[in-house]
């Protein structure tokens, strides 16, 4: 019912607007050459496909350049040097015991495994969006094109690196959920 009567209303303010303020074609066509009129003086700029062709795009994005490194005086003073013979220093081993050591070697190799993969898929995941701004930014299609093999290139390491790296988390998962299975020696002390 109140749909109804919304249109109702619509319907008869537009009439009533209507009836209130009547505007003839010719009073539409004499505003109209009034507004040309006033125009004539004006310069106006035409902007062509030419113009729009010529114009340059600029990336959304701009990084400076980075400041060269200061030299500092032991950077001096290493490159001065002359290469010395490297006479290998005996270090002494300072190993801890097997028992001491409460991370098994599995369990750090599983870890750094992990770790590496996920910087590899945040890398390539830096890459892909810097190729797509760069692709966004260029208007040449045989750039564009370059650009976008790269991006399908990058995009097949990013799948792969990204099924590694989950490949290595359940891993570690898996090797974590058997040591907590694995029973503890009856000499331990929890």
């Amino acid at each position: 019912m109140s749909a109804k009567r919304l249109v109702v209303l619509v319907f008869l303010i537009s009439i009533v607007s209507s009836l209130l303020f009547p505007q003839t074609l010719a009073e539409i066509a004499r505003k109209e050459r009034e507004r040309r009129a006033g125009l004539k003086g004006k310069k106006a700029t035409v902007i062509t496909n030419a113009d729009l062709a010529k114009l340059k795009k600029k990336p959304a994005l701009e990084t400076p350049p980075a400041p060269p490194a200061p030299v500092t005086e032991e950077v001096v003073a290493l490159e001065a040097a002359p290469p010395v013979a490297a006479e290998p220093q005996e270090q002494p081993v300072t190993a801890l015991p097997a028992a001491a050591n409460p991370v098994p070697s599995d369990l750090e190799a599983l870890q750094e495994r992990w770790d590496k993969a996920k910087e590899y898929v945040e890398l390539l995941t830096l890459k892909m969006g810097a190729l797509w701004q760069q692709f966004y930014g260029l208007e040449d299609m045989t750039t564009k094109d370059a650009v976008q093999q790269s991006i399908a290139e990058t995009f097949i390491k990013l799948q792969k690196a990204q099924e590694d790296e989950t490949r290595a988390r359940q891993d570690l998962e898996k090797f974590l959920g058997q040591q907590k299975k694995e029973p503890v020696p009856s000499i331990w002390i929890r």
